[in-house]
């Protein structure tokens, strides 16, 4: 018999399941330790690039010493649930396991992380230097604690700085008495001699380096294993010791492995590669690009491409050409795809849906899907089961699969864990960013093709987190490829240095500057990158004619004559304001039904059937009935990775590089006089392209407040109106011809020669300063390689808390509506996942926190609401809209400003104008 007061088998890890799930009433601390240290050592198992990676990073001969050095340290990983203060959070478990209930603790609440790091550091890592745990140098317990730090930081964030100052008060004798004889458990199941040599062997100083290098990717491995081990429908509750620790293991490592085959998560099996026309088999004729990526040498290992050509070249076909065969040959064993919008995320998945089981000879979950409707529903369940949430109320700390269901609900997040995944940029950045969940999206990342279309859109903070993104790539063998059609020559040269600083090299010389061209560098003491110039597809290549007008007038005449002539048009705008002022200038002169608008501020829903509808009447197939009169008026949302071909297309005077990709939205296909595709080698009928460019009127002497005066609501967004002016300078010569100019538009405008009006300086050197701050800032906000998985900085709270972006902090805003006395989703036709579908995402200065009714019944309602959402409805604002005489409206608090009260901001909402505020605010971002 055990001594209920005294050892480990008397503690709980796991309260009772919800109902539905089979098992006791608890699961014992022992068992759940082994469940989750069994889970990550049948991943490593069955992730053989990991594996190896990690053995060779240690100098570890073969694969069992290194699995049972993991599988050691990931039993430790809820050391902290020994604690009084865990434990007393279900008293009646206490009382039957220990035989009495526990005192009251009178501490302050501590997460349990925190109280298992500084339980090592407080209780066993002296020990462990006196026993000669890990051999008989002392020194090498600083190496140690990183191992420490990242399994007990196993909640998506390391333990607290300040770990040991809490354990006397969270720690009765008997709890580090059970606490210790675990670990001594765990010593003498895995933690042999001759699995510690390798710490000897490396030395104190290399082991500890190399320690915390690693650490930020085991502490990965201990979140995921935490989360797939808590699922209580395969590791059922043991409320009571039916197994001694060794035979359950044997059981455990069983479990883990049918837990790992529903998961998603583990690599697929890659087929042997393709040609070109097998990958794309609608594409008979690869452009000039998409051959050389499926021609060109590759190397062995790890490498990075830049892939540099005009909208409409076969960027995106050229890469995942390049991926296709990086995976076939060994080099990496997915991919994801990093794109600047959601909206351009989401017109990615369909073209690459069919693609997917090309890519992998087995089943392999690519997440984000597509754009269908039914889109959540796919991927709902594509990686991993999340289980039944725990809602118990006694317990403080998150459970693992509360946490799990939360993180899962943001779908753009699991794209990160599948062998295939899709996603905004953001998602790969926040990998390297100071936030909750950081080492899991490292982890998703290990040895993928890493792929950023138009890379150039990332402004200087984003520049900044990309590089050390880059950095932590390489550092673990990945492979990256960079698309843009406006690449500055320094961004270039800054990327393959940061990839360059991971592998531990030099950088690479660039001595070209030829365009179209493909830069390769695979490391290995090459000191050149290889740059190839490539031709360009001959039905890209075009003068595109640029009619310069400030009036506004004069532009929305323009586009009604268009209009009424059968044409179609796009007029892509500067902020979300200035789109709906262009809908209520056009809306005497062109039917409602002809017009189109698009732009960030719909529900998911609403914003993916208006990219469906987009795409039907602007796209490739769209034929002369879907495209005549029809008018698009969108932000920036379409300016980028949209395939869709406009007669006409009208521009807000934006940067160089953002006009450059909107004009490739202009008679992007080409078509007869119709609209009607043309066959391949078939000229365009329509004529020389012409793109109106509405700005100020040109001068060579422009005031400070020349692009403010007449675009004041887009000179936040673009604020350095020098840029602007140059970019207005390029464009007075009235054409330009791609590819022949591309190189010189964009170093004209982001060159450091470029010489800049007196009067636009000052706006030049604030922009040049906050480049500089928000590069610092980005700093700041990093991980860091050299210091391993610690805090530092931020906090660590949330994803927001190191954001991917600077600028507006925005909230997701999930809409309701009143049916009778309920509260529904906007979408509910849904089902599952229609909050999903009903969430819009807002800057935080227009609506920061929405009101309760008066009315408790109200109050009821939208609490219930809340309950039937991810996480208890607890990371989003819930505005409930009313109709109102066939109009939706709500009301919500925006951010204080300084001393003053906060606004009410009173919001109308339909699927055709997005979240509209009816009290107008002093900016609209997009």
């Amino acid at each position: 018999m055990h001594d209920a007061k005294t050892d480990a088998w008397a503690y709980w890890g796991k309260a009772r399941p919800s109902e539905g799930t089979g098992g006791g009433y608890c699961h014992l601390l022992v068992y759940h330790a082994l469940d989750v240290a069994a889970v990550g050592a049948m991943y490593l198992r069955r992730s053989p690039a990991l594996r190896q990676w990690l053995r060779e990073s240690l100098c570890i001969e073969d694969d069992s010493a290194l699995l049972a050095w993991v599988t050691f340290w990931l039993a430790l990983h809820d050391l902290g649930k020994f604690s009084l203060s865990f434990q007393s959070q279900r008293p009646d478990l206490v009382k039957i396991l220990q035989g009495e209930w526990p005192p009251d603790v009178g501490a302050e609440r501590v997460r349990h992380d925190t109280l298992g790091m500084g339980f090592w550091a407080e209780h066993l890592q002296d020990r462990a230097v006196d026993e000669g745990w890990f051999g008989p140098d002392a020194d090498c317990i600083t190496g140690v604690s990183s191992w420490a730090q990242a399994v007990t930081g196993h909640h998506g964030q390391p333990p607290q700085a300040d770990a040991t100052r809490h354990v006397r008060r969270h720690f009765r004798a008997v709890d580090v008495l059970a606490a210790t004889a675990f670990v001594e458990s765990m010593r003498t199941l895995f933690l042999t001699p001759e699995v510690t040599r390798f710490v000897s062997a490396m030395g104190a100083i290399r082991f500890e380096q190399v320690s915390q290098r690693l650490s930020w990717w085991v502490a990965g491995v201990a979140v995921l294993a935490d989360w797939i081990g808590s699922n209580a429908a395969i590791f059922r509750y043991r409320d009571r010791a039916t197994s001694p620790l060794a035979d359950y293991w044997c059981e455990a490592l069983g479990l883990a492995g049918q837990a790992l085959d529903a998961s998603g998560v583990l690599p697929a099996a890659i087929p042997a590669p393709l040609g070109f026309t097998a990958l794309f088999p609608v594409l008979q004729t690869p452009s000039p690009l998409q051959q050389r990526a499926a021609t060109m040498d590759l190397p062995a290992g790890p490498q990075i491409h830049l892939l540099e050509d005009v909208t409409g070249a076969g960027k995106t076909e050229a890469a995942m050409m390049l991926a296709h065969r990086l995976m076939a040959s060994g080099v990496a064993d997915g991919y994801f795809i990093g794109l600047p919008t959601m909206a351009t995320a989401n017109a990615m998945y369909g073209r690459l849906a069919t693609l997917q089981a090309r890519l992998f000879a087995g089943r392999a979950s690519l997440v984000l899907a597509h754009g269908r409707k039914d889109l959540v529903e796919e991927f709902a369940a594509s990686v991993i089961e999340p289980g039944d949430e725990e809602r118990d109320a006694a317990q403080g700390d998150d459970t693992a699969t509360s946490r799990c269901t939360r993180w899962l609900a943001d779908h753009n997040k699991r794209a990160l864990l599948a062998p295939a995944g899709v996603g905004t940029v953001d998602q790969a950045l926040l990998a390297v960013l100071q936030g909750k969940h950081q080492s899991l999206r490292l982890l998703g990342l290990f040895r993928k093709v890493l792929i950023v279309d138009e890379v150039h859109a990332c402004d200087d903070y984003m520049q900044g987190v990309l590089e050390a993104l880059l950095e932590f790539h390489a550092m673990s063998g990945g492979s990256a490829i960079l698309l843009s059609a406006t690449l500055p020559a320094r961004m270039k040269r800054a990327l393959l240095k940061a990839y360059a600083r991971g592998r531990g090299e030099a950088p690479p010389r660039l001595e070209r500057s030829d365009y179209p061209l493909t830069t390769a560098w695979p490391g290995m003491g090459a000191g050149s990158a290889l740059e190839t110039p490539v031709a360009t597809r001959s039905d890209v290549r075009r003068t595109v004619r640029i009619r310069w007008e400030p009036a506004l007038s004069a532009v929305v005449a323009g586009v009604a004559e268009v209009l009424r002539a059968g044409q179609c048009v796009i007029w892509i705008r500067n902020t979300v304001s200035d789109a709906l002022q262009a809908r209520d200038l056009l809306a005497d002169q062109v039917p409602a039904e002809s017009i189109t608008l698009f732009h960030a501020r719909f529900t998911l829903g609403d914003r993916l059937d208006t990219e469906a509808k987009v795409l039907a009447q602007f796209g490739p197939e769209s034929a002369p009935q879907d495209r005549r009169g029809r008018l698009l008026i969108a932000t920036q949302v379409a300016e980028q990775s949209l395939d869709v071909d406009a007669d006409l297309l009208v521009s807000d005077l934006a940067p160089m590089d953002r006009i450059i990709q909107r004009a490739g939205r202009l008679r992007r296909h080409t078509r007869d006089l119709d609209g009607r595709r043309c066959p391949p080698g078939q000229p365009d009928a329509r004529g020389e392209p012409c793109l109106w460019v509405h700005g100020p009127a040109w001068t060579e002497t422009p005031a400070a407040d020349w692009f403010k005066q007449l675009l004041p609501k887009a000179a936040h967004v673009y604020a350095d109106h020098s840029r602007l002016w140059l970019t207005a300078q390029q464009l007075q010569r009235g054409a330009f011809t791609m590819p022949d100019d591309a190189r010189r538009l964009v170093e004209a405008v982001y060159g450091e020669d470029a010489e800049l009006p007196a009067a636009l300086e000052s706006s030049n050197l604030r922009a040049v300063g906050k480049a500089y701050s928000d590069r610092s800032i980005s700093k700041v906000h990093q991980i860091s390689a050299t210091s391993g998985y610690e805090r530092s900085g931020t906090d660590w709270l949330s994803d927001t808390s190191a954001p991917s972006r600077l600028g507006d902090e925005s909230v997701d805003v999930v809409l309701g509506r009143w049916a009778a006395e309920r509260v529904i989703p906007w979408r509910d036709d849904k089902a599952l996942h229609a909050w999903a579908y009903s969430t819009v995402r807002v800057p935080r200065r227009l609506l920061d926190e929405v009101p309760l009714p008066e009315d408790t019944g109200r109050q009821r309602a939208i609490e219930a609401a809340k309950e039937t959402m991810p996480g208890g409805g607890r990371w989003v604002r819930l505005l409930v809209m009313a109709d109102t005489g066939g109009v939706f409206t709500g009301e919500a608090l925006a951010q204080p400003r300084g001393r003053l009260p906060a606004q009410c901001m009173h919001w109308r909402y339909d699927a055709a104008m997005g979240l509209v505020s009816v009290v107008p605010a002093s900016d609209e971002s997009k």
